[in-house]
């Protein structure tokens, strides 16, 4: 009988059930055995309870009968909640971050020097098992918690890209915020929708069906999003119009500015 490893949470927010709805939805949950803990006592024992998995007292305690460690807290608790923690960590432990801006140096200040880090920016589509993320590691990391690693974010992230860590603020940027910027965007839609008259979940059906739609074109085919937009959009016609309308409104460089900004706020919360 293959020995389980003892994989803990610290922090039992959306991305934390995220994570365990995906382990529990795959054929490896069979390889793992899940604690959580979190400061929301309730929090706490509403996703324990959801998903069958025990519960820690304290941080001190998840991390010492743990093998792998996720932190999954805001990144300005950091300090607060790992400070008190640095002798429970060992060089046998695997530490998997998905704290926005927060770089693997920070975190080995806090936690030590030589624990083998990993670094995620999954984005909110993990819910529905549909994530994406990019992820670095440190030199501590081996290939045995590489393999890990792969496997447990495989579970809930349909596209998991080992970069850089100078790239990982730019992913934050982009498929990390990402899915609010199309939310925003649909919220205009339906908006124009409600201003049209027609009935609203329909139209919400139809709007999330064409994002879905587009998202898997853009994904499956090799043209550009220009090349892939031009063929919609037949001169003199409705697309056009609203494309023109877009580009009066200097669209596209409000997005550009936006992910820019994206990425900037990224870097100031890793300083």
């Amino acid at each position: 009988m293959v020995k389980k490893k003892k994989l803990g949470f610290i922090g039992a927010g959306n991305m934390a059930e995220a994570m365990i709805k995906g382990l529990r939805a795959s054929k490896v949950l069979k390889n793992y055995e899940i604690t959580l803990s979190d400061v929301n006592v309730e929090r706490l024992k509403t996703v324990a309870k959801k998903y069958s998995v025990k519960t820690s007292k304290d941080n001190s305690g998840l991390i010492k009968n743990s093998d792998i460690v996720i932190l999954a807290i805001k990144p300005q608790q950091i300090a607060e909640v790992l400070e008190a923690e640095k002798n429970n960590f060992s060089a046998t432990h695997l530490c998997i971050s998905i704290l926005a801006g927060v770089t693997i140096q920070k975190i080995q200040q806090l936690i030590g020097k030589k624990i083998p880090v990993v670094r995620v920016m999954p984005n909110i589509p993990v819910l529905v098992l549909e994530g994406a993320c990019g992820y670095c590691v440190s030199k501590e990391v081996t290939a045995g918690m590489r393999k890990t690693t792969t496997e447990i974010l495989g579970t809930f992230c349909k596209v998991a890209e080992n970069l850089p860590e100078n790239e990982i603020n730019i992913v934050t940027a982009l498929s990390g915020s990402g899915p609010a910027y199309f939310f925003y965007f649909a919220e205009g839609m339906l908006e124009a929708a409600q201003e049209l008259g027609i009935d609203l979940k329909l139209a919400k059906k139809l709007i999330a069906q064409t994002m879905i739609g587009t998202g898997k074109m853009l994904s499956e085919k090799a043209e550009t999003p220009a090349e892939l937009r031009t063929k919609v959009t037949s001169k003199g016609g409705t697309t056009e119009s609203a494309i023109n309308t877009m580009e009066e409104g200097a669209v596209k460089d409000v997005v550009r500015m936006a992910v820019k900004r994206a990425k900037e706020k990224a870097d100031a919360l890793g300083k």
